[in-house]
């Protein structure tokens, strides 16, 4: 037991041998030639070493040498056998991801989710630039299988590398192997096969290990919020940088039930690929208005300011004079692809701010009044359904209850058990949606043609679909086939009405196929909540930019048409993207980020920061624009009732989902549990004792 049990054992018994057998041998020789004993041990060392004994001329000696060489061959073997044992762990403990990672500056992912290959794909991109980076992921699964799953999705890593650890994030231990110490960024996602509030209290504990330590000691801490009534929690936790992205993806999808194609334009901000969002210093704009600003950078869209004393302002007004240690927000190709030169690159008028007069801003803010009333607010009850349920579903049902009229009602169709589903319901608290309908279906039957006939889905005005259930490949195969099915139930059925849903899909070529189908309207949620996790690691700031523009409290994010933002004017049928931001800032505070044009196929494609704004392209009817809005004017009875279009009631106002006091109770108990812990253990040395 001890020589298979101990780790010392091999190497203590071929000593133990080598020395036993050169002592013997060397006695013995001496005896039997009768040489000196110093003479004797070098003899039988170089035969133990398997030297030949051929000069030897004695019988006995020639006799002992040859006995003493089969046993220095016996240990030679053994020597060789421990040697080729401890190669073999070694390299076991580094497929399994036993070993410390000996890194610094790196970037360390504590967890594994459905959106952790997005994720390090987008990382990559931001990291290209600085000629790649390394990227530490902790995980519970094996090595193996983390290597098969990144070699399956062939992920470009564009100059930076991927290493992978086994452990528990939560774990003093696990957390020292990956060098979160000495990391630049650490990012926690939220565990998608779990509840948001189990979600949140693994993340919890895990900000609570790093803290025990005062981990990292030069770095950012990113961590996923899974439901929103915890985001002050964390923040509380643990000096950290919270993203709720859950509750943006769910605003979207809701949205895109009356705008369609607004989350990929949303998209096409976060991401690393074209446009992103730049934050930087500019003395030359000290004393410049926000209006003559936006003409002085033709190769960005100057989106906003970070005021000195760090607020986040979208479209501050046209008048914000830029002042000592304000950073401009941007939209741009790369850090160093644009520029303020003195003179602008467009200019329609005088030099003066753009002053529209009393009447004409009265007749502008009634007609965004009308048109945010009709885009993000139904007048009659509506009867929506939705397919699938996930982790998503709470926030989406109330987003939604905020955008449909009284008395609407929701039919869901899944394969989650009904009483799961009305537990999580009831935690919530609805306004509007009054009526809500189960369909459980068995997953083996989710896209059968007869379960999804029953539905009548052409009784219904808005239809949703979502990933059903854990995030895994087949989730888009399921959602392609019950898509399919219910655009043939839509057209075999009386009213043959245009079958336009929602689609929430989890992988990015799931796309493509579904625009073969003839469905356009997509929501890429992995790569939503990836995108927003990699640009807050990257530059913190981010994280106000993206609560701006869903808050909905100050600014609208909208696809408009032309005639709906300047009612009453002609529509040109030549335009550039300068003329349209020089209109929108003649007679209002409206910011144009993107337009759009249809393809030769007929497809709707956005364009970001056109590259020549001043270019002028023909201009459709049927062509949109992408507007930042803002619906709140400081001081300004209009400009509020204009705000309260969104909120016909203050406390319809909150569409943030009540947490039940059964969950606020244990996760505050759980987290004054886990500080006391700490604190009583920050004398100790032992890392597990801490954790």
């Amino acid at each position: 037991d001890w020589f298979t049990t101990s780790e010392v054992a091999p190497s203590t018994t071929l000593i133990f041998l080598a020395i036993s057998l050169i002592v013997i041998g060397a006695l013995t020789y001496s005896i039997i030639i009768g040489e000196a004993p110093a003479h004797a041990l070098w003899r039988i060392f170089v035969w133990a070493s398997a030297s030949p004994a051929e000069n030897e001329t004695s019988p006995g000696g020639r006799f002992l040498g040859i006995c003493v060489t089969v046993c220095g061959m016996v240990i030679l073997s053994l020597l060789f056998g421990i040697v080729s044992e401890v190669f073999a762990t070694k390299t076991a403990e580094i497929k399994r991801g036993m070993l410390r990672v000996v890194e610094g500056g790196h970037t360390v992912i504590l967890g594994w989710t459905d959106c952790t290959l997005c994720l390090i794909e987008e990382l990559a991109k931001a990291k290209e630039s600085g000629g790649g980076g390394t990227f530490v992921i902790l995980a519970e699964q094996s090595k193996e299988e983390l290597d098969e799953q990144m070699a399956d999705d062939s992920i470009d890593l564009l100059g930076s590398r991927v290493i992978f650890r086994t452990g528990n994030p939560n774990y003093i231990r696990d957390l020292h192997k990956v060098s979160v110490q000495s990391a630049s960024q650490i990012v926690i996602p939220a565990d998608t096969n779990l509840a948001p509030e189990e979600a949140d209290a693994k993340s919890l504990r895990t900000l609570l290990a790093l803290k025990s330590r005062n981990w990292p000691s030069h770095g950012n801490i990113v961590v996923e919020c899974a439901s929103p009534p915890n985001r002050s929690l964390f923040e509380k936790t643990h000096k950290c940088h919270v993203v709720v992205v859950g509750s943006i993806v769910a605003k979207l999808i809701a949205q895109s039930t009356k705008q369609v194609g607004l989350a990929s334009v949303f998209g096409m901000m976060l991401g690393f690929d074209g446009d992103e969002f730049y934050i930087q210093d500019r003395e030359e704009l000290i004393g410049s208005t926000f209006w003559q600003a936006t003409f002085r950078s033709p190769d960005a869209v100057v989106m906003g300011v970070y005021t000195a004393a760090g607020k986040c302002l979208l479209n501050p007004g046209w008048g914000y004079r830029f002042q000592e240690g304000d950073q401009v927000i941007v939209l741009a190709e790369d850090d160093d692809a644009f520029a303020f030169p003195e003179e602008r690159y467009f200019s329609n008028e005088d030099e003066t701010s753009p002053k529209p007069s009393a009447a004409r801003k009265q007749e502008l803010r009634e007609a965004l009044m009308s048109t945010l009333k009709s885009s993000n607010k139904d007048t009659l009850a509506t009867r929506t359904l939705l397919l699938g349920w996930n982790h998503h579903t709470p926030s989406l049902l109330s987003a939604l209850d905020t955008m449909v009229a009284e008395e609407s009602s929701v039919t869901i169709y899944s394969a989650q058990s009904v009483e799961e589903r009305e537990v999580t319901l009831s935690r919530l608290s609805f306004h509007n949606l009054s009526v809500f309908e189960h369909k459980e279906v068995d997953l083996e039957t989710y896209t059968s043609y007869a379960e999804l006939a029953n539905l009548d889905v052409d009784q219904f005005d808005k239809v949703i679909v979502q990933v059903e259930g854990h995030r895994e490949c087949s989730a888009d195969q399921r959602t392609i086939a019950a898509l399919l099915q219910l655009k043939e139930i839509a057209a075999e059925s009386e009213s043959a009405q245009d079958f336009h849903p929602v689609v929430e899909v989890h992988e990015e070529c799931t796309q493509g196929m579904l625009q073969i189908c003839g469905f356009s309207n997509f929501v890429h949620s992995s790569s939503l909540i990836s995108q927003a996790l990699a640009a807050v690691s990257e530059d913190p700031k981010v994280n106000g930019i993206y609560a701006q523009l869903m808050s909905g409290e100050e600014h609208s994010f909208d696809l408009m048409h032309y005639s709906d933002i300047l009612p009453g004017e002609e529509e040109p049928t030549s335009v550039s993207f300068a003329e349209l931001t020089w209109t929108l800032a003649s007679n209002g505070d409206m910011t144009l980020l993107a337009w759009s044009r249809e393809n030769e196929d007929g497809l709707v494609e956005w364009e970001m920061n056109p590259a020549d704004k001043v270019a002028k392209r023909d201009w459709t009817s049927r062509d949109m624009l992408a507007v930042l809005t803002r619906i709140q004017w400081p001081d300004d009875d209009v400009g509020a009732s204009v705000s309260m279009a969104r909120r016909p009631s203050r406390q319809r106002a909150n569409p943030t989902p009540r947490r039940s006091s059964n969950s606020r109770t244990r996760l505050h108990h759980m987290l004054a549990e886990a500080q006391l812990h700490v604190d009583r253990s920050t004398s100790l040395t032992s890392g597990e004792a801490a954790t």
